[in-house]
């Protein structure tokens, strides 16, 4: 005769595994994808070196234009000159009116 299945099943002191969570991901990456399927395509032919040299210059170049100054113009300076000026004026009438200057 054999022993119940059902208290084994509901032991008090058999310890459980952890839990697994899957998170499914809730956006969808184009550019991602295309790149895994680019890169498949690729390694099926044999040609990973070739593309992984296209992609790291494709990317130093994207790094490079990234990181250049962008022109701004002159608009930065010339409101640095004018609040220079007010900034002067302003001081300028205050010792005036103090009489700490005497023109």
């Amino acid at each position: 005769m054999k022993a119940p299945k059902l208290p084994a099943q509901f032991s008090v002191f058999r310890q459980r595994g952890p839990r697994g969570f899957d998170m499914p991901t809730r956006f969808y990456d184009a550019e991602a994808e295309a790149r895994k399927e680019r890169l498949q395509r690729v390694r099926e032919r044999g040609e990973t070196i070739e593309l992984l040299a296209n992609d790291r210059a494709l990317l130093g170049q994207r790094m490079r234009h990234s990181w250049q100054r962008q022109h701004q113009g002159n608009g930065r300076m010339a409101r640095l000159a004018l609040t220079l000026v007010g900034v002067s004026v302003v001081l300028f009438l205050l010792i005036r009116s103090f009489g700490l200057l005497n023109l």
